[in-house]
C-alpha cells in the first residue's frame, strides 16, 4: 500500500531553528554542514484550562526528572532542563541521526495573581504536566442576558 503524503515547503528543515542558527554561523564564518553542528532542541508544549487552574504539558522523553527545574518568577513560569545521550556516537558511522540532545528553556507567562504556592509539577512517562491555579481575577464568570 502506498501513502501519499502532503508536499510542504518548509517539510525538510525546521525553519524556526534554521533561521535562529542562520545568522551567528554568518558572521562566525561557519559552514553550514548540519553534520557539523550540534542540534538543539525544545520540547513540544500544549497548555489548556482545567477546573480552574492552567495546565501546561510538555514532551520531554528522555529527560531524567530529577535534573529538571521549574520556576516561577514575575509572573513566568520557566522550565529547564537536559536530555543527555545515553550512548556515544563519536568516531562511529551514523545512518540515521533525528535525536537531538542538550540543554533546553521554556517560559510560559502567565496572569497576575497566582498563589505559587498552589503550583504543583508532576512528571510520568517522558510528559511534564504542571498545574498553575488560575487567579480569580482570570476565571471566567458568566452573565445572565435578561430578555426585554
Amino acid at each position: 500500500m502506498t501513502t501519499m503524503l502532503r508536499w510542504s515547503p518548509t517539510h525538510k528543515f525546521h525553519f524556526h531553528r534554521d533561521v535562529d542558527e542562520l545568522f551567528p554561523g554568518f558572521f562566525n564564518g561557519a559552514t553550514d554542514d548540519a553534520a557539523q553542528r550540534a542540534p538543539s532542541w525544545l520540547p513540544a508544549a500544549e497548555g489548556w484550562i482545567d477546573n480552574g487552574a492552567y495546565v501546561i504539558q510538555l514532551a520531554m522523553p528522555g529527560v531524567d526528572p530529577e535534573g529538571v527545574e521549574v520556576s516561577w518568577m514575575d509572573n513566568v513560569l520557566t522550565v529547564k532542563g537536559e536530555r543527555k545521550a545515553a550512548h556515544d556516537t563519536t568516531g562511529k558511522d551514523c545512518f540515521l541521526r533525528e535525536l537531538a540532545y542538550g540543554a533546553f528553556q521554556r517560559s510560559f507567562e502567565l496572569p497576575e495573581g497566582v498563589d505559587v504556592a498552589q503550583v504543583e509539577a508532576k512528571y510520568a512517562n517522558g510528559m511534564l504536566e504542571v498545574r498553575v491555579p488560575a487567579p480569580r481575577a482570570a476565571t471566567p464568570k458568566m452573565i445572565e442576558v435578561k430578555a426585554a
